[in-house]
C-alpha cells in the first residue's frame, strides 16, 4: 500500500476531467481537445454526496458546498491508495481502504468521489476530496497528512499479514519524531538509516551482505559472540545488526531474534571474519588508496619512505572490482524493473483494448449515446414514429448490456493482472538469483585473493610460440611461397 499525495487545487471540475477520464494525448493536448473517453476508469463512488451517484453531479455539489466558505482557497484535497501488483483487492476492499484513509485524516464526514483506474500494473484509486465540511462549513486542518496515510498503510500491510513497503517502516524510525519514551527523546537512527535500508532490500543473509558492501560497509560476526551478526561502518564503527533494527520501535514491532535468523540462514556465521578482521581490512583499503593518491609523479620514492605492501595494492584493487560489480549489477537490475514495469503496463493497456473491442464497448456506447439525442432533440413526429420507441427501448436496455459487458472486460483485466503478478513475482526471483550468484563470486575472489575472471587469465598462460624452422628444414619441406620468396629478395 503506498498512499500519495497531490498538491492541493482550487478547482472541482479540473481535478475530475482529469482523475474521471483517460489521459490526453499530445495531439488532444496540442489542439485544446478535451478528453471524453473513461476507458482507464475502473469504477465510481462517493461519500457523504446525500445519495449522488452520478460523479459528475457529485462535483457539481462539491463546487456548490465549498463556495459556502470564501476563506479557504485550496479547498480540493486529492490523494491515491496504490497496492502492490501481486494483489488484487476488490472494489469492497478498495472503498473500504479509501474510507479508513478518509478517517485518518479526520475527513470522514466530507464530501468525497473515489475513482479507480485500471491502467497501470498495480490497482489504484485516487480520491478527491472536498476540505470544506458539509455542515459547519469550516476547513480541516491538513497538518501532518503525509506523516498520517505512511502510518496508516504501514498498519494496513501489517494486519494483512505481509509488508510490501518494508523501507516506510525504517524511514520512520529515521526521522526521529518527537516521541517521548520514558521522559526521553525517542533514539535517534544513525547516520542515513544504512543498516536499516539494506535490510529492507534484502531477502535473505547474501543479501544483505552485498547491499552493505555497496555501501563501503562489511558484514561480520562479533567478537565475543559468534553468533551475533555486525554492521561495519566505513569509519570501523560496528553495530549489531538486530539491535540497529529495533531501535525505537515499540514491543509489538519489532523483529523477533528466531524471524531474525530464520532470514539469515543462508549465511556461515562461522565462516564470517570477525569485526575485528573487517576493520584491518578497511583500513588496509583505505591505505592502499592514500598510497596511490601521494606517489610522486616521476615515480621515485622519497628516502626513508616504506615500500608500499604488494598485497594491499591488489586487495584494494579486488575491492574496487566488487564495488563496480555491485554498482553494475544494481543499475542493471533498476534498468530491467522499469522495462518489467513498462511491459507490464503495456500488456494491461493491450489487454484492455482487446477486451473493449471483443465486448464491443465502443459500438454500444455510440449506440446509447446517439438514442439519447435522438429522444432530446426530436420533435413531435420523431416521438410518434416507430424510431423513438427504439430509441427508448435502447436508452432503457442497453445501460443494463453495457454494464454487463464492463464487467466481463473487467474480469479480463483481473485475469491479466494476476498473470502480471505471477510474472513480477519470477522477475523478483530471477534478481534475487542475480544477487546471490554475485556474493558467490565475491566470496570466491576474496579467497582466491583475485576476481575470478583475472584468476582464470593468470592460470591459463598463452602457449609459447614454437621457434622458426631453419631454411634447410624449409627447402626440404618444398619450395616457399611466392610472396615468401618475393620478401627475401
Amino acid at each position: 500500500m503506498v498512499p500519495r499525495v497531490s498538491r492541493g487545487g482550487r478547482s472541482f471540475a479540473g481535478a475530475w476531467k482529469y482523475y474521471a477520464h483517460d489521459r490526453r494525448t499530445p495531439e488532444q493536448a496540442e489542439e485544446g481537445e478535451q478528453v471524453r473517453t473513461r476507458e482507464r476508469v475502473g469504477f465510481v463512488h462517493t461519500e457523504n454526496l446525500c445519495g449522488i451517484e452520478d460523479d459528475r453531479a457529485a462535483i457539481g455539489f462539491m463546487i456548490f458546498t465549498a463556495e459556502q466558505n470564501t476563506r479557504c482557497k485550496q479547498p480540493v484535497y486529492a490523494f491515491s491508495l496504490a497496492w502492490h501488483p501481486e494483489e488484487q483487492p476488490s472494489r469492497e476492499a478498495m472503498i473500504e481502504a479509501g474510507q479508513e484513509a478518509l478517517k485518518v485524516l479526520k475527513m470522514e464526514e466530507h464530501q468525497a468521489l473515489l475513482i479507480s483506474h485500471t491502467d497501470t500494473a498495480h490497482p489504484h484509486i485516487h480520491i478527491i476530496v472536498n476540505r470544506i465540511h458539509p455542515e459547519t462549513g469550516k476547513a480541516v486542518s491538513l497538518s501532518h497528512d503525509h506523516r498520517k496515510l505512511s502510518t496508516w498503510a504501514q498498519a494496513y500491510e501489517q494486519k494483512r499479514g505481509k509488508v510490501y513497503c518494508q523501507a516506510r517502516q525504517f524511514n520512520a524510525q529515521a526521522r526521529a519524531v518527537a516521541k517521548e519514551q520514558d521522559g526521553k527523546p525517542a533514539p535517534r537512527r544513525y547516520v542515513d538509516d544504512t543498516v536499516a535500508a539494506s535490510w529492507a532490500r534484502s531477502q535473505n543473509g547474501n543479501d544483505l551482505r552485498a547491499a552493505l558492501s555497496a555501501k563501503g560497509w562489511g558484514l561480520a560476526k562479533g567478537d565475543k559472540k559468534e553468533a551475533v551478526l555486525m554492521a561495519v561502518a566505513p569509519n570501523g564503527r560496528a553495530f549489531s545488526i538486530l539491535r540497529e533494527l529495533n531501535k525505537g520501535l515499540d514491543k509489538t514491532q519489532k523483529i523477533k531474534a528466531q524471524d531474525f535468523d530464520r532470514r539469515m540462514s543462508d549465511l556461515k556465521r562461522d565462516k564470517l571474519p570477525s569485526v575485528r578482521e573487517v576493520q584491518q581490512s578497511m583500513q588496509r583499503r583505505k591505505s592502499g588508496e592514500q598510497s596511490r593518491q601521494h606517489t610522486p609523479a616521476t615515480g621515485k620514492k622519497p628516502e626513508g619512505q616504506k615500500q608500499p605492501d604488494p598485497d594491499e595494492g591488489r586487495t584494494w584493487a579486488l575491492e574496487m572490482r566488487i564495488r563496480a560489480e555491485h554498482r553494475g549489477l544494481e543499475a542493471r537490475q533498476e534498468e530491467a524493473r522499469k522495462h518489467q514495469q513498462q511491459a507490464a503496463k503495456e500488456r494491461l493497456e493491450k489487454a484492455q483494448q482487446d477486451a473493449m473491442q471483443a465486448q464491443h464497448i465502443a459500438e454500444q456506447k455510440k449506440e446509447l449515446r446517439e438514442a439519447r439525442e435522438r429522444i432530446e432533440k426530436g420533435g413531435l413526429g420523431y416521438r410518434m414514429s416507430g424510431q423513438a420507441r427504439q430509441d427508448r427501448a435502447t436508452a432503457q436496455e442497453l445501460p443494463k448490456q453495457l454494464e454487463q459487458s464492463m464487467q466481463h472486460v473487467e474480469n479480463w483485466i483481473t485475469r491479466e493482472r494476476g498473470k502480471v503478478a505471477e510474472a513480477f513475482k519470477a522477475f523478483d526471483q530471477k534478481q534475487a538469483n542475480e544477487r546471490r550468484e554475485l556474493e558467490r563470486k565475491i566470496e570466491y575472489a576474496r579467497e582466491a585473493g583475485a576476481w575470478p575472471e583475472t584468476k582464470r587469465r593468470q592460470d591459463t598462460q598463452e602457449p609459447q610460440r614454437q621457434p622458426e624452422p631453419s631454411p634447410q628444414k624449409q627447402q626440404s619441406q618444398g619450395p616457399p611461397q611466392g610472396r615468401s620468396r618475393g620478401r627475401e629478395r
